[in-house]
């Protein structure tokens, strides 16, 4: 899952309330799973928090059961706090809130 980086998407959601640095950086998170070799569901889950020190990404998936804890280090007033989904279905990869499914 997550071969390709040709066909990813964003609901108008996500595009409107997340900021774009997070977005590339959930983005990245995958692709590093991928790099590595993981074995990589296709639905990726990411928790945003906002922490003293920035934006804490709980980012997990179901099987094989897998999840890490990151800190990226950015201005309170950049952080979001929201679940997002990311979904592959093969033919493409949708990032989405919950809600939007």
């Amino acid at each position: 899952m997550f071969q390709s980086k040709n066909n990813r998407y964003v609901t108008r959601g996500v595009d409107d309330s997340v900021p774009v640095e997070i977005q590339f950086f959930l983005w990245s998170l995958i692709d590093e799973q991928v790099q590595k070799g993981d074995e990589v569901d296709y639905f990726q889950k990411f928790e945003l928090k906002i922490s003293e020190n920035g934006q804490e990404i709980l980012h997990s998936q179901e099987e094989p059961k897998w999840s890490r804890r990151t800190l990226l280090e950015i201005p309170k007033e950049c952080c979001v706090k929201k679940v997002i989904w990311v979904i592959d279905s093969e033919e493409y990869q949708t990032m989405l809130f919950p809600d939007e499914y």
